[in-house]
């Protein structure tokens, strides 16, 4: 079935044929302008530095880079196309809040996205393979391979994985987030702590910890040395060369001695060293953002705390037996299916992502990790150091959503401070109700 957009395309041309229309055609041999629209939901993964204000500033200054990149092949000028920057919201309209429940929904976006006969979209991760599966994003493997297209060798594999169904890869990653130890600067300073480098280990972490949690007399804790689970605690099975199941068959493998010996480390940050509180989910962050507290010295997170009214700066995470570190995008611009430029398309996409590296929290190109220190003075040596060799380390987290289930389970059993054998057989049984 035609698409509104390649019906009203072959009419224009019969209607050219047949009638006695004036209409001036390009000179023969000069390529067409390649008319695009990108379309983006606000998107949170900007710099935490003093790069952008807002979304909005963001697109303002992809415009401009791109009006300007007059040499490279992914240009407007060498790719040959114009582009249209806009986002959800210019279509609240039409439809209600663009964040809303219609949005995540699969079949409206593959409605929505024909009708506005987008070229490109900004997606997030399991909406890009849910789409992809669904036929409205065009895979991208096709491109690899021209003009020494690598994309393993250009970005980073964990992000492309999180883009990949069934192998297809369905969008390209925007920026990168690591998982990453930020310390409070100055209060390092004040208590005489060196600051986190790559000598770190479990040990030396839980040492330094110590030594910045601060107590009362009555024992109450009044300043927390260390908060590790933000996030889900991948990073303790897998740098202890453990896994939470096996990737293919989903069989449950934390009852392995590396997972257990993995899982008794993180329980005894806040049941035995009493390092890190032992609370969860929004508690955990209620503690953190307390304006009347102290947030912790130290936190495993991937958000940039560049908010905090702290100097908190990035370090690598102290290695296990390994360095193995979770690696997220927030989002990745896709190709619609439906598009009749795909060429123009894909060097469009390739000039947006080129455009956004200086404004996003971390790049997802290789090429421009190389040259992040320019890109981000805000940053110290040693940071831009840490974040290129947590990428270099990085790990997708898989997307079977009873794995995550599972390690939902688990990181609430430990934290509420059941025994590791109880939480193991937790879990386990959730994953495998959940298969």
């Amino acid at each position: 079935m035609l698409s509104r957009r390649a019906l009203i395309g072959s009419t224009a041309v019969l209607a050219a044929g047949c009638g006695g229309l004036d209409i001036p055609f390009p000179a023969l041999g000069t390529p067409k302008i390649a008319p695009l629209t990108w379309v983006s939901r606000p998107y949170t993964g900007l710099s935490s530095g003093p790069v952008v204000a807002s979304f909005e500033d963001m697109l303002r200054r992809v415009e401009r880079d791109l009006q300007a990149d007059t040499e490279s092949p992914f240009g407007p000028t060498q790719g040959r196309y114009s582009l249209d920057l806009q986002y959800f919201e210019h279509y609240a309209g039409s439809y209600s809040d663009p964040e809303s429940e219609q949005f995540r929904n699969p079949e409206f976006m593959a409605t929505w996205l024909e009708e506005i006969e987008a070229d490109l979209v900004t997606v997030w991760h399991d909406e890009a393979r849910v789409l992809g599966e669904m036929g409205v994003l065009l895979p991208l493997d096709q491109f690899a391979g021209a003009d020494n297209i690598d994309f393993e060798r250009e970005f980073y594999s964990p992000l492309l994985e999180s883009f990949r169904e069934n192998g297809a890869l369905y969008a390209l990653p925007a920026d990168a987030f690591p998982l990453m130890l930020y310390y409070d600067a100055d209060y390092f300073a004040e208590m005489g702590v060196v600051p986190p480098d790559a000598s770190w280990d479990w040990d030396i972490l839980v040492e330094n910890a110590l030594n910045l949690t601060q107590r009362e007399e009555d024992g109450t804790v009044s300043r927390w040395g260390l908060v590790t689970h933000t996030e889900p605690i991948w990073w303790a099975l897998w740098q202890n060369e453990a896994e939470l199941a096996d990737a293919l068959t989903l069989q449950c493998r934390l009852q392995e001695p590396t997972a257990i010996e993995a899982l008794d480390f993180f329980r005894g940050l806040m049941h035995t060293h009493g390092v890190s509180p032992a609370v969860f989910s929004m508690d955990l962050w209620r503690i953190i953002d307390d304006p009347a507290g102290s947030p912790p010295a130290m936190m495993y997170t991937l958000i940039p705390l560049g908010y905090s009214r702290n100097n908190y700066r990035r370090a690598a995470l102290p290695r296990g037996k390994v360095r193995s570190v979770p690696a997220h995008t927030d989002a990745g611009i896709a190709i619609v299916a439906q598009t009749a430029k795909p060429d123009a398309a894909y060097a469009a996409l390739r000039g947006i992502l080129r455009a956004m590296q200086p404004y996003v929290n971390a790049p997802a190109e290789r090429e421009n990790m190389e040259r992040f220190g320019t890109i981000r003075p805000d940053l110290q040596p040693e940071e831009v150091t840490a974040i290129r060799q947590s990428m270099e380390n990085g790990r997708v987290e898989p997307h079977e959503p009873a794995l995550h289930r599972a390690m939902y389970s688990l990181v609430e059993a430990l934290v509420r401070g059941d025994e590791v054998a109880s939480a193991v057989n937790q879990a386990c049984s959730v994953l495998y109700e959940n298969r």
